[in-house]
């Protein structure tokens, strides 16, 4: 399975798919880095988390398909981890 492509390096949000866990996943400007332990995306990632009590609507999706909140990495047991994250690129 195609890797999910999203315009802009992300920027570009899939806003009529708002139950899309993998832009979440592998495509967010904030999630990503704060997951990579950036200190200003995790800053930002807080303060989004604590304003939306819990995320936007991808980072949602991402934690009812994964089990974990958007600024958490996904463990590589997860039975639905993205295709990398498996093959322990990620």
């Amino acid at each position: 399975m195609p890797e999910k492509k999203y315009g802009w390096n992300g920027w570009k949000m899939p806003i009529l798919h708002p139950n899309d866990p993998d832009f979440c996943e592998i495509g967010c400007p904030i999630c990503v880095p704060a997951r990579k332990g950036n200190k200003v995306a995790k800053f930002f990632a807080n303060i989004e988390m604590a304003v939306t009590f819990g995320g936007c609507w991808w980072g949602r999706a991402r934690r009812r398909k994964y089990g974990v909140n958007p600024d958490q990495p996904v463990s590589l047991k997860v039975a639905g981890a993205p295709h990398d994250l498996r093959n322990g690129k990620g």
